[in-house]
């Protein structure tokens, strides 16, 4: 049976990896999940949200997603920089389930009611599935 896996686990914990290792004190602190922090909560100065959908499968044993990341900081520069460097690291992300990654749209800024920054990146990526 072929299973295709978690992708939002598989691209958190990748870019907490990453900032960590490549990010220096841009990437410090940066908060990296699948849902923005409560809006009654203190938000974080910098956070990046990950939500991935499959969209199609490509053939048998890879599927086509759509992966968004929003990228917030308090400020327009931080944010900026943050995208910047948050696609850069995600277009490492190739590997045994990640097959592809292309990136459609961005770092655009977006704007929301809020007092953060934000910037969105679309990318596309193809999904390989394993057997179990």
């Amino acid at each position: 049976m072929l299973v295709f896996p978690d992708v939002e686990k598989l691209v958190v914990t990748y870019l907490k990896n990453r900032l960590n290792t490549y990010g220096g004190s841009l990437a410090a602190g940066v908060n990296v999940a699948t849902k923005k922090v409560a809006p009654d909560a203190t938000q974080p100065a910098k956070q990046i949200v990950v939500q991935f959908a499959y969209n199609r499968e490509q053939n048998t044993v890879t599927r086509i997603g759509s992966l968004t990341l929003d990228v917030y900081a308090n400020d327009y520069g931080t944010a900026n920089d943050l995208a910047l460097l948050v696609e850069a690291l995600i277009r490492g992300l190739t590997g045994s389930f990640i097959k592809k990654v292309e990136v459609s749209l961005g770092p655009v800024r977006t704007t929301e009611p809020s007092d953060q920054e934000k910037r969105s990146l679309d990318i596309q990526l193809t999904v390989a599935g394993f057997e179990i």
